[in-house]
């Protein structure tokens, strides 16, 4: 089976330089081509089960509601990218995720909130406080947990790319604990 994840956010929260990383960090992952999308493949080992996943990195606001909302048919699972640097972006993850839900035919879906551009915290005025995203979290949790979805919260450099792979497997092994539940 092949797994569909989006990544999600606003525009200019590094969507794409996240995306990219997959790219540079994750063995076997190939960009493919596809309309108006940036789609990359790749598998991954979990549980012993391999598994097909395409990403695709989708534009921001930029993209008609009506564009963007097909794209979420059949989704999988996402990730939702803030700009730690930016509280407005952080704001607008429950837009994305909200979006996400009405739009790809299994309601709530496993989720993965990524404070984005760590490497700036140091030297921004602004920055959020990661409590708050884990808070964010912990409540999208208790409101999902009659439909068995596990969401997790991150943050990373996208320079960097470092723990892609533990973010990638962490939303993998969700959306499989979502898909197949243990009876």
């Amino acid at each position: 089976m092949i797994y569909k994840i989006l990544v999600l956010g606003d525009y200019n929260v590094g969507k794409s330089s996240f995306f990219q990383q997959f790219e540079k960090n994750i063995p076997g992952a190939t960009k493919k081509p596809s309309i108006k999308l940036d789609l990359i493949e790749f598998t991954r080992k979990i549980g012993g089960e391999q598994i097909t996943v395409n990403l695709f990195d989708i534009p921001g606001r930029e993209l008609s509601n009506a564009n963007r909302s097909k794209h979420y048919i059949g989704v999988h699972g996402a990730f939702v990218i803030f700009d730690i640097c930016s509280p407005n972006s952080f704001r607008h993850a429950p837009f994305w995720i909200e979006e996400l839900i009405n739009y790809n035919g299994f309601g709530k879906v496993p989720v993965v909130l990524i404070g984005n551009k760590t490497d700036l915290r140091a030297t921004s005025q602004r920055t959020l406080n990661p409590i708050d995203a884990k808070e964010y979290v912990f409540r999208l949790n208790r409101t999902s947990q009659k439909d068995n979805v596990e969401n997790h919260f991150f943050e990373v450099s996208s320079k960097s790319g470092k723990g892609i792979s533990l973010i990638i497997d962490q939303l993998l092994e969700s959306i499989l604990k979502h898909r197949f539940p243990k009876k």
